[in-house]
C-alpha cells in the first residue's frame, strides 16, 4: 500500500470512528410521543450529533461507539445493553434506574429537597411542613437527600402507624402549613389522590404535588422537567463524557420549571409571587 493510500485509509477510518462517537441512538420498546419529541428536541438543541431511533418493530444496527439512550423503564428485547458501554437512561425514576444495566441516568422525578424549597417560598411560615411516608424504610429513603436543617422543617407521619390513610392525613395536616407530596406510588396514586386533596382543602391546606399529573388533579405547585430539559441534560452528559471520558453521576435533572395551579390559588386565596423571582430564589444556592 502506498503512502497516499495509507493516508486515505487512515482518514476514512478516523471519520468512521468520529461518526460512531457522535451518533446517539434512542432505544425504546415501541414508538411513542415522548420518543419522537425527544428526538426532535435533541436535533434542534445539538444538530452536530447524529440521531437515530431503534424500536422493537424498527430495529437498527448499533455500532460499538454509539451512545445508547434507553427511553423509559422497559428494557427493549431487541438490544442487549450489556454489550454496550455507553448507555444512558432517561424518563426513569431513581428506583427504576437502579435496576437497569446503564452507565448513568437522568431521573424523572423532582428531588424532595427542591420541592421543599419551593414549598417554603410559596407558603412561608413558622409551622412545619407535613410529609406523609409509607413506613420506616420509605422515610429513610425520602429523607436521605436532605440536610439536618431541612429535616427539621418537616413533620413526618408514617402511614404504617395508622389504620388507614384518613387517620394518617389528619395527623400529618394537623399543625402544619401544607402537605409536601413525595414521589411514592404507594401513597400518591390514582386510588388515594382524590381523598388526599379533599382532606387537605377541608383544612385549608395545599399539596405541593410530586409531579405535573397531580397539578392537573388539584395540587397547588410543583417543579417539573419536560422533554426540553431532558434533552438539555442529555447533551450535557454526552459532552462531558466526550471531554473527560467519564460519566456524570446518575442524578435528578438540574433543569426544570415551576408550575402552579392558579385555580387552587384563587380557591384558597393564595397570592402567587412573581414567578421569575421565585425561580431566581429557587436557583440561589445560598
Amino acid at each position: 500500500m502506498t503512502i497516499t493510500l495509507r493516508f486515505l485509509f487512515f482518514i476514512l477510518l478516523s471519520f468512521s470512528l468520529f461518526a460512531e462517537e457522535n451518533t446517539v441512538v434512542l432505544v425504546a420498546e415501541r414508538d411513542s410521543f415522548a420518543l419522537k419529541n425527544l428526538y426532535k428536541n435533541l436535533k434542534n438543541l445539538a444538530p452536530n450529533y447524529n440521531y437515530k431511533i431503534s424500536t422493537e418493530t424498527s430495529p437498527i444496527v448499533i455500532k460499538p461507539n454509539n451512545f445508547i439512550v434507553q427511553v423509559g423503564e422497559k428494557v427493549p428485547s431487541h438490544i442487549l445493553l450489556s454489550r454496550h458501554k455507553k448507555n444512558i437512561a432517561v424518563l426513569v425514576t431513581k428506583s427504576q434506574s437502579q435496576k437497569l444495566d446503564v452507565q448513568t441516568s437522568i431521573w424523572l422525578e423532582p428531588p424532595l429537597y427542591r420541592q421543599l424549597k419551593l414549598a417554603n417560598l410559596v407558603i412561608p411560615g413558622e409551622k412545619k411542613i407535613g410529609l406523609l411516608v409509607n413506613d420506616d424504610e420509605s422515610s429513610e429513603k425520602q429523607l436521605s437527600g436532605l440536610t439536618e436543617a431541612q429535616k427539621e422543617m418537616l413533620k413526618v407521619v408514617k402511614l404504617a402507624d395508622y389504620e388507614n390513610i384518613n387517620q394518617a392525613l389528619f395527623h400529618v395536616l394537623k399543625d402544619t402549613r401544607l402537605l409536601l407530596g413525595s414521589y411514592d406510588n404507594d401513597i400518591y396514586n390514582a386510588r388515594n389522590i382524590k381523598n388526599i386533596l379533599i382532606t387537605s382543602y377541608r383544612q385549608q391546606k395545599v399539596l405541593i404535588g410530586p409531579s405535573r399529573a397531580y397539578l392537573k388533579a388539584g395540587s397547588f405547585a410543583t417543579t417539573f422537567s419536560d422533554l426540553d430539559h431532558i434533552a438539555m441534560r442529555l447533551i450535557e452528559v454526552i459532552k462531558h463524557y466526550n471531554l473527560k471520558n467519564k460519566w456524570l453521576k446518575a442524578d435528578y435533572n438540574p433543569h426544570y420549571r415551576i408550575l402552579f395551579n392558579r385555580q387552587v390559588a384563587r380557591s384558597l386565596n393564595i397570592v402567587i409571587q412573581d414567578i421569575a423571582e421565585i425561580e431566581k430564589q429557587m436557583r440561589d444556592e445560598s
